[in-house]
Order: structure tokens, then sequence, then C-alpha cells
């Protein structure tokens, strides 16, 4: 048995066929241009598709597809298969994104979900969480998002929406978490930091290329403090979100996910060394916390396993 699954992000458009283990057994991708709007992505997407299907069905041995999941980067009506709203690309406020889908894949049951709650799902099951009771996956990438996973159910909430980290506010009057630790958010620090010192070890890793968290990662190894600067700030604030998700939820396992969490050890070992000042003493040393297993494959893993009925969704 095997189903399709989506990913539509803020920097990312995949399409693949995905078996009900995880394995991927084809893929297409695209980017996404969130200047374009909603409208110029869902041309993409159609064709993305249309694509993958005629790729598949080019083979006669391989069985249909049997439904086909969409991880969705915003909040979703999972019900009514509608999205509520979207963060980084304008134009898909209200848009009936299951029924759109649908409709190109000549009418196979199509489900909608959260990509953070999709990618939590895959990591809690197939990824870095798997074997644990209670998983907490979080990426940070173009947004921040959150997602749990208790004995192998994904938490869905009564509405739209459910465990938004990025949207955690810092304090009464600051802003949110997505501000200062999402990978869009490093890379504008870095690239500040490129036209404050433009001889420094950052701008020298870019090359006359947009400085991105990549570059201040290579330059915090490479012992510029500037660049270590820019990752401690973004892994503390990090921290004192997810010491929130410890003191309400106390998971066994903290996954890190996303563009940022690419830079691998570095990434995590800043917040897992933070996070233990934020926990009451009760609650130290806190839970283990990992890095996803998954890369690139863990949104549509995770929307195909939604939408063959994996972590307690209605199937398709």
């Amino acid at each position: 048995m095997n189903a399709i699954g989506v990913e539509i992000g803020g920097t990312k458009l995949q399409a693949a066929v995905v078996a009900r283990d995880g394995a991927m057994l084809l893929r297409r991708a695209g980017a996404v241009d969130p200047a374009a709007g909603a409208e110029r992505l869902r041309e993409a997407l159609a064709a993305l598709l249309a694509d993958l299907v005629a790729a598949w069905e080019s083979d006669p041995k391989h069985a249909p597809p049997t439904a086909a999941g969409v991880g969705f980067g915003g909040p979703v009506d999972r019900a009514r298969r509608v999205v509520a709203a979207s963060f980084h690309v304008s134009g898909w406020h209200g848009f009936p994104l299951g029924a759109w889908i649908e409709e190109r894949l000549g009418g196979i049951p199509v489900v909608i979900e959260n990509d953070t709650n999709a990618a939590a799902l895959a990591e809690a099951t197939l990824g870095a969480g798997r074997g644990a009771r209670s998983v907490f996956y979080t990426n940070s990438g173009s947004g921040i998002g959150g997602g749990l996973v208790v004995d192998g159910v994904l938490y869905r909430s009564r509405g739209p929406g459910e465990m938004e980290l990025g949207h955690v506010r810092l304090g009464p009057d600051g802003g949110i978490l997505e501000d200062v630790s999402s990978g869009w958010a490093i890379d504008r620090q870095a690239r500040a930091e490129v036209a404050t010192r433009p001889s420094g070890a950052i701008a020298r890793l870019a090359g006359g290329e947009p400085a991105t968290a990549r570059h201040v990662a290579a330059a915090a190894a490479a012992g510029d403090e500037a660049a270590s600067r820019i990752l401690d700030a973004a892994a503390r604030h990090y921290a004192v979100a997810l010491s929130h998700v410890v003191h309400l939820l106390n998971p066994d396992v903290l996954v890190l996910g996303g563009g940022v969490a690419m830079i691998g050890a570095a990434w995590r070992d800043r917040v897992s060394g933070f996070l233990g000042g934020y926990l009451m003493e009760t609650l130290r040393p806190g839970p283990d916390v990992r890095l996803a297993m998954l890369g690139p494959d863990v949104v549509p893993v995770g929307a195909a396993l939604v939408a063959l009925g994996v972590g307690g969704a209605q199937p398709g």
C-alpha cells in the first residue's frame, strides 16, 4: 500500500509516492517563490503532480496510490480540508486545498495537515523519536513549528492550529520566536553582520552571495566570535521557548528539524545546553534532545502516513 505525500512550505514544494514503511518510491520537487503568491504556486504544484502521476503510471507493475496527504506550511482546517492561514505566501486563506488536489489526482481521497505535524509523525514513527512514548518535534527554517506525538498518535486540537511554537511570545511586549530563531531570522542577522563587517569571516565564506545560516555555522566552527554570538542568541531564544514545552508536556524526546538543524551538532548542543538552565530543578536535565533523521523526506513521508491512517488520522 502506498500514498502520495505533498509538501507545500515556505521555500519547498515536493510531491512523492511513499510506501507505508516510509520508503520514497518516486519524488518530484520544485521551489517556492513567496513573492509570486499562491496562484503561481498552485500552477507549479499542478504541473508537479501531473509529472509525478505520469511517471508512476508509466510502469505497469506499480500499484496505484490509495490516498494522498498534504503537509501545508500553516494552520489548516482538517475537517473542511481548507487552508486556515499562510504566514509566508499570500493568497491561501480559505482555499479548498484538499478538494483542489483531489480533482487533480483523479478523485483519490486527500487529507490535509500542517507540515510540521506531518513531519512530527514521520520522525516519531520512523526517525529520531522512534521507540519513544512521547515526542515533540520542532522545525526551524522559513518559520518555526511544532508537533506532538504520544503513543504513536499525533495530537490535534479542537480547531485549526496547535503547537505553534514559532508564535510563542518571548515577553509581553516582545516579538515571537520566529523573529529571532528561524532560518530566515538567522539569515537576516548574517547579512546585517556582512554589511557591518564586509571583511569578516561570514562575508568571506559567503563569497559575495547572500549570507545564510550555513555561513554563520561555518564561521562559528572556525572560531569567529560574531558568528558564535548570532548562533548563541538564536539557540538561547529557542531553548527558552522549548522550556515552556518541557514545563507543560515534559516529553521523552525533543527532535530538532528544519533547515537550521542541518547545522548539526553545533545547533543541537547549543539548544540543549541552554535548555537545562531554563528548567525547574525537578525537570532537569530535561528530555533527550536529538537531531531529526529524515532530512528533506520528512514532510512528504509524514503526509503520506497521515493519508494512510497512521498516527490516529482518519485515512483518506
